[in-house]
């Protein structure tokens, strides 16, 4: 939550931030935290970046940006580095560290994006990274596809299929009624029911409480990302997977959430869009601008 990382800035990073908002003509990182979901959805000549030239030329020059926003580990991963094989220099880890790695360094690279995107995409994907299921997803014995079997440890996944952090799990049928796309939206909606973020943020910031993140703030990504998928596994506690269709390289697994389903996870939502907003001003006050 951009807006409650606002809250949370050293004098120094505002000044910095403050630099790079006017440099890229933007106002707030609340006006830049959709930039990259933006930018995504104009390589499909969608959203309102579609006819924007800076993001014609950005999905030009990164053709793999949309593969920037996730990471799929197994929901019983303990360890970033025990899970390597499921990783992606294209993943959602590597991509907060390539922005920190931009924003530190002294002069723009022409092989790379520029500051000011790279702070737009910062604040994007520490918010990703803290979604579960951008980072937890379930991975699926298919031998019979009438009973799909969820596989957690990171050993039995190996070259299993997985559901893409709950994108591939429908519990209606209707196109918008499959998990991720309830955590995305519909449980953030529920927890105020107000789509309105700034009294969202400050509702969050009243109830939630945050602990800081320890170590050396370069792998703090890997630190978030196993933080998010211990969350998953409550995301996918209790759910009934009750068949499984292949069509193409699509899966599609037909479930039945718990009654309660949304009641339950409301409060993980809440405190992961916290820890969202405060990790984000630690990681951008800790930073070395240049």
């Amino acid at each position: 939550m951009a807006a409650i990382a606002e809250k949370h800035l050293s004098a120094a990073a505002h000044s910095h931030i403050a630099t790079l908002l006017a440099e890229g003509h933007d106002t707030d990182l609340p006006s830049i935290a959709n930039w990259a979901d933006d930018v995504r959805a104009a390589a499909g000549g969608r959203g309102p970046l579609r006819d924007d030239p800076e993001a014609r030329a950005f999905n030009d020059k990164f053709p793999t940006n949309a593969l920037w926003h996730f990471v799929d580990l197994p929901l019983g991963t303990k360890d970033y580095h025990e899970v390597t094989r499921f990783a992606s220099v294209n993943d959602v880890t590597h991509a907060i560290k390539r922005c920190v790695a931009a924003l530190e360094t002294a002069e723009n690279r022409p092989d790379d994006f520029t500051k000011p995107q790279a702070l737009r995409l910062l604040v994007h994907f520490v918010g990703d990274i803290h979604q579960p299921l951008h980072c937890g997803t379930g991975f699926y014995d298919l031998s019979n596809l009438s009973h799909p079997v969820l596989l957690t440890d990171p050993r039995q996944c190996v070259g299993k299929p997985n559901d893409r952090g709950g994108n591939d799990l429908f519990f209606g049928s209707k196109s918008n009624q499959e998990l991720h796309a309830l955590w995305d939206e519909a449980l953030v909606f529920a927890i105020r029911n107000s789509a309105d973020f700034h009294s969202l943020a400050d509702w969050l910031e009243s109830t939630q409480s945050v602990s800081p993140t320890m170590g050396d703030y370069h792998t703090w990504p890997e630190q978030w990302a196993i933080d998010s998928v211990q969350e998953a596994q409550e995301a996918y506690r209790n759910i009934r997977f009750n068949s499984a269709t292949i069509d193409g390289p699509r899966l599609r697994i037909s479930v039945q959430l718990p009654s309660d389903y949304t009641e339950m996870n409301q409060l993980i939502a809440a405190q992961q869009l916290t820890k969202a907003g405060v990790r984000l001003a630690q990681l951008l006050n800790a930073i070395q601008w240049r």
